[in-house]
């Protein structure tokens, strides 16, 4: 195939030189098919041919390259004149006849001419098949170490302070507390590192880094995981390395996770503390008896201090049983391996015999061979001294119950009596020996000696508590009433092992019993006769006891609930009171328990026929010896007074409201005519006009204020609750009293007071009543002071007067309805008495409460407060 047309470059010859002598493999493809024009020695080397290659195309020339991707790629280069290049790129070519691998670093560059058409690509490569094995080798190896440092836990990091930079592997990264990706330099060294130890590293690394020195960094620390939170101990070693100008030029060590050695020793110390705090004797010594250690106890123990060595564990023995040790406990411990029995130790400064409890153990070791032995001796003497004085409590405890006034016995668990004291010898005239077993009974009356016999049977078998009473004729002949008491006993596996009992002489308290069984006798009689007396009265009659439970009502009570008593008793019949009542009622039932006073309250009560009617209860306590033993009550049936009541209410209602349109007409009328006389010039008639529209004025207030009580009394209030501040309403109604008064001054003391939810219209009501109730009770004063603070979750409005003042005994009926303080002034001030009534159930229906201070002639202070609620609640 002729490729002459392709027309090579004028120095072409220059080309081929090039080609040929260069020492990289290079060749030249020309044409689409990629024939080979040029190739020099080093390539055809590579590819194993000869120069038989040329005029071939590539893949004729190298059929192994058939399932290769480079005759593609030459191609591409071929069709869009984009150079390829490749760096160690797996290549298979046969060589000697035989396909081997080889790495290449090479470079397809495309070959264009003048109008920019490529006609050849130049080709030029490089083996670097040994740089890639021996890369391939060091990898090899690499990862065989960093198994072999993985295996055994090792993280490892290599420290280069020229540049500030640390190369650390995975494993070390967690060691010291970073996560696999962190990116860490030299300063994030003591990041993750225990705050108690942070100090104490630097120092190290500090340390090694010193020029001076030897370079050695080995160091245990702790560190905190930064994803695990998890506390780690570590031993980290490394070394610096220092250049000819004492510069460091590489810190390199490993660190290692020593979490399991650090628990070893703390184990190891928290065993050595145990045993050098333990009560105990504790010793080691060698197979021959060498002591090798003793712990603070024992040292203790035998009076050891720094200067007195023990040399053979036989210096801790009196010289009786340092004979033995040879003799008997020696040998015996080599054939069993262990030895226990009891010996006498010697005080090493005083010389005393302290008797002690020994067992010593041989150590062997895997090959049976014995390594040594341990000792452990417990003192006796304190147990020896608790023994001598239990024989002497046990001593002491026979003459207390010999002396003791009531019979003492022990039963066992088949019910025979074992022991009795001196005490029921005396009573009975019976011996010891007569009373044990069942001998016992013969002492009891007959008429009651079954009776206890079978009692005692039945108690025993249900291995429960024996309680019974019986007559008992003494060795004077006397006969007395006993009550005897057994209480069944357990050993420490819970098994029943008898009774332990007495028996004590009851003949006087039996008679008192009798005594103050005719006292109530003769009490239930009485009883029985204020039961005649009270089922006769019209009145519902109870009575409670101490703990506020209904336990009496007379007949008449009875018939009107038409209920057996059963359903009334106790508290049931709160369940009686009508639901809108009820929890009022028990709240102040409940008070005046707590308080010990007089309980009044009025409620609905329903009655046999399903009908609820108005009472009013009352109730006091009787006392006994200044004891409060019975509350005693009544029930009256008010529900025809409440019906009055209502339609008073009723009246009063319509009769305002009727008032009210009239009045109104009078007052328009009053103002007319008194403008029209004005205008005529009749001065004086129009003043005596403006006097009757004064008095309309009060009238009309009269009869708003009864309005307002028929709405209150008929629960018809309503309220519109919206957020406002306090003190800029208190402002408004201040300033605007303050026009209609020339006498008095308003004086505003005002506090941070904040908002309230509640009807501002109704608040500025009671403000109104208090103020101008202020200006009329202080004729003699000149100044009426208002004030506003705030106390916890509570707004407290002050109005403050300095004038006729209210008697202490009254203070508390000035917010009821209709009164009016009694006295000289009493018709001075006109009034109904309606104002605090009303402003004191606007300020309770608004969940606060209003209260007075006054003294005579000094003035009142009339308050109240309203409560500050996070959560809004409208009210319809």
């Amino acid at each position: 195939m002729d490729y002459n047309y392709l027309n090579l470059p004028a120095n072409e010859n220059i080309f081929r030189t090039l080609i040929e002598e260069s020492p990289s493999p290079v060749g030249l493809y020309v044409g689409p098919e990629l024939v080979i024009q040029l190739v020099n020695k080093s390539i055809l080397k590579v590819w194993g041919k000869d120069e038989s290659v040329l005029g071939k195309t590539f893949l004729q020339a190298l059929p192994e390259m058939e399932n290769q991707p480079f005759v593609g790629i030459l191609k591409n280069v071929f069709a869009t004149g984009i150079p390829y290049e490749a760096n160690a790129e797996k290549v298979f070519l046969f060589i000697d006849g035989e396909l081997k691998t080889f790495y290449f670093n090479f470079n397809y560059q495309p070959l264009k001419d003048e109008q920019g058409k490529v006609w050849g690509i130049l080709n030029t490569a490089s083996d670097v098949t040994e740089l890639v094995l021996t890369r391939q080798k060091l990898a090899d190896t690499e990862e065989r170490i960093q198994f072999a440092l993985d295996s055994a836990g090792f993280g490892t990091w290599d420290f280069d302070p020229q540049n500030n930079t640390v190369k650390w592997d995975d494993r070390c990264k967690q060691l010291f507390g970073f996560s696999k990706d962190d990116e860490i330099n030299y300063n994030d060294l003591l990041k993750h590192i225990h705050p108690d130890d942070q100090a104490l590293v630097d120092e190290a690394v500090q340390q090694a880094l010193k020029p001076d020195g030897e370079g050695r960094y080995d160091i245990e620390f702790r560190t905190i995981g930064a994803e695990d939170k998890i506390t780690r101990w570590l031993r980290c070693k490394g070394k610096a390395y220092f250049n000819e100008n004492g510069n460091c030029i590489r810190f390199a060590g490993t660190a290692l996770d020593i979490g399991s050695e650090i628990n070893e020793r703390d184990e190891q110390r928290r065993l050595i503390t145990l045993i050098d705090n333990t009560s105990d004797f504790i010793s080691l010594s060698e197979p021959s008896g060498n002591v090798t250690y003793v712990n603070a106890s024992g040292k203790t123990m035998l009076g050891l201090s720094k200067g007195n060595k023990v040399a053979h564990n036989s210096q801790f023995l009196m010289p009786d049983d340092a004979r033995r040790l040879n003799e008997e406990i020696n040998p015996k411990l080599l054939e069993g391996g262990k030895w226990s029995g009891r010996v006498t130790f010697r005080h090493f400064v005083t010389g005393e015999a302290i008797p002690v409890q020994v067992t010593s153990i041989m150590i062997f070791d895997t090959y049976g061979a014995p390594r040594g032995r341990a000792t452990i001796a417990r003192d006796l003497r304190r147990e020896l001294a608790d023994k001598e004085a239990l024989i002497q409590s046990e001593q002491l405890l026979q003459k207390l119950t010999s002396a003791s006034p009531t019979a003492l016995w022990i039963a066992d668990a088949e019910g025979l009596i074992t022991y009795v004291n001196k005490t029921w010898a005396d009573w009975t005239g019976q011996s010891i020996e007569e009373t044990l077993g069942t001998g016992w009974l013969n002492a009891i009356v007959e008429e009651d000696r079954g009776r206890a016999a079978r009692k005692f049977i039945h108690d025993l078998n249900k291995q429960r508590v024996y309680d019974i009473d019986f007559r008992m004729q003494r060795n004077d002949g006397e006969i007395r009433w006993f009550i005897a008491i057994g209480n069944p006993q357990y050993d420490a596996d819970g098994k029943f092992t008898g009774y332990v009992g007495s028996c004590t002489d009851v003949t006087e308290k039996t008679k008192i019993d009798i005594a103050l069984q005719e006292k109530n006798n003769e009490l239930n009689d009485q009883i029985s006769q204020f039961a005649f007396v009270t089922d006769f009265m019209p009145a519902q009659l109870w009575t409670f006891d101490t703990g506020g439970m209904l336990d009496y009502v007379n007949r008449q009570t009875e018939h009107y609930f038409g209920l057996p008593v059963e359903e009334i008793f106790g508290n049931k019949w709160l369940q009686l009171v009508h639901p809108e009542d009820r929890e009022r009622c028990s709240t102040q039932w409940l008070q005046a328990l707590a308080t010990n006073e007089l309980f009044e309250c009025e409620f609905r009560l329903l009655n046999s026929t399903g009908e609820y009617r108005w009472h009013l209860s009352r109730a006091l306590p009787f006392t006994d010896d200044g004891a409060i033993v019975k509350w005693f009550g009544t029930n009256t049936d008010i529900d025809e007074q409440k019906q009055l009541a209502r339609q008073k209410d009723d009246f009063l209602g319509i009769a305002s409201h009727e008032l009210k349109t009239p009045v109104t007409s009078v007052k328009a009328y009053a103002q007319v005519l008194g403008a029209m006389l004005t205008q005529e010039g009749e001065d004086k008639k129009a003043g005596m006009v403006m006097k009757m529209d004064a008095q309309l004025n009060r009238l009309t207030n009269l009869i708003g204020d009864l309005l307002d009580v028929t709405k209150i009394n008929s629960g018809k209030i309503l309220f519109n609750k919206t957020w406002f501040d306090v003190n800029a309403v208190v402002q408004d109604v201040v300033q605007d009293i303050q026009h209609t008064t020339n006498r008095h001054i308003l004086v505003m003391d005002f506090e941070e007071a904040g908002q309230v939810y509640s009807d501002k219209e109704r608040i500025g009501q009671v403000l109104t009543n208090l103020i101008t109730n202020a200006i009329k009770y202080s004729p003699h004063a000149n100044r009426v002071v208002i004030g506003t603070r705030r106390e916890e979750d509570s707004v407290i409005v002050t109005v403050q007067d300095f004038g006729i003042g209210i008697p202490k005994e009254k203070l508390e009926k000035v917010f009821e309805q209709f009164y009016r303080v009694g006295g000289s002034n009493q018709h001075t001030f006109p009034g109904l008495g309606l104002g605090l009534y009303i402003s004191n159930e606007i300020i309770r229906r608004e969940g606060g409460k209003m209260w007075v201070e006054s003294e005579e002639e000094k003035g009142s202070v009339f308050c109240f407060s309203l409560p500050v609620i996070k959560d809004v609640v409208t009210e319809n």
